[in-house]
């Protein structure tokens, strides 16, 4: 494999900063201003890489894509012909994964639209997967966007703040008290993925019963 050019390198560098700025910032923090002087360059300079923020974007989101299905990828590996319940968890925690790390890019991943190779060969190995299990392409569609549906959701909610509201403002909601009483004592009650994740298994299976006859 030939290694990448100086000008190659420079362009990952850009996508690099990109990255950090978007997850400190978020996108709308993100300015070819503030990106040039953290990597003490001129601004002139980025666009030399990029034509505009449009095309920087359209960098940051190959990027991420490409680490996502390679991920997944790399979980599928293990799953074996026919566990579609596997193929389903594959995608949701590798791709979470991934893109939990980055909470304030999922709102921009998820607007997008989607293009690209590696996003459509990504949707091709899971609709390949899916359908081998018997099912329809459609019936097989409709699963991934559901499981799409619920990675991004968790990966938003991987960067909110924890439900910790002054004890005082529930007195008059004794339930809601509970629970955030409960929080305090085991966080991870306030994540509701797993609980998400094992309700769309459970339902997909129903569905399939009822679909596949």
């Amino acid at each position: 494999m030939a290694r990448p050019n100086e000008s190659e390198r420079t362009r990952e560098q850009i996508v690099d900063m990109a990255i950090v700025l978007i997850d400190r910032d978020g996108v709308e923090g993100l300015s070819v201003r503030r990106l040039a002087a953290d990597l003490g360059i001129r601004g002139p300079t980025l666009y030399h890489y990029f034509a505009n923020k449009g095309a920087l974007l359209d960098a940051v989101r190959a990027r991420l894509v490409a680490e996502l299905w390679a991920e997944v990828e790399h979980r599928l590996a293990g799953v074996p012909e026919g566990d579609w319940a596997g193929v389903i968890r594959s995608y949701v925690e590798g791709a979470l994964d991934v893109v939990g790390r980055h909470p304030r890019a999922v709102e921009f991943l998820a607007l997008r639209p989607v293009s690209g190779r590696r996003s459509f060969t990504g949707y091709e190995l899971m609709l390949e997967r899916l359908t081998g299990c018997g099912w329809s392409v459609g019936f097989a569609w409709r699963v991934f966007i559901a499981a799409e549906n619920l990675m991004l959701s968790a990966a938003l909610e991987a960067g909110a703040p924890t439900f910790a509201p002054p004890l005082d403002e529930l007195e008059e909601v004794p339930l809601v008290r509970e629970v955030a009483l409960g929080i305090r004592r085991d966080p991870g009650l306030n994540d509701g993925y797993p609980t998400g994740l094992d309700a769309l298994i459970r339902g997909v299976a129903a569905l399939a019963d009822e679909t596949l006859g």
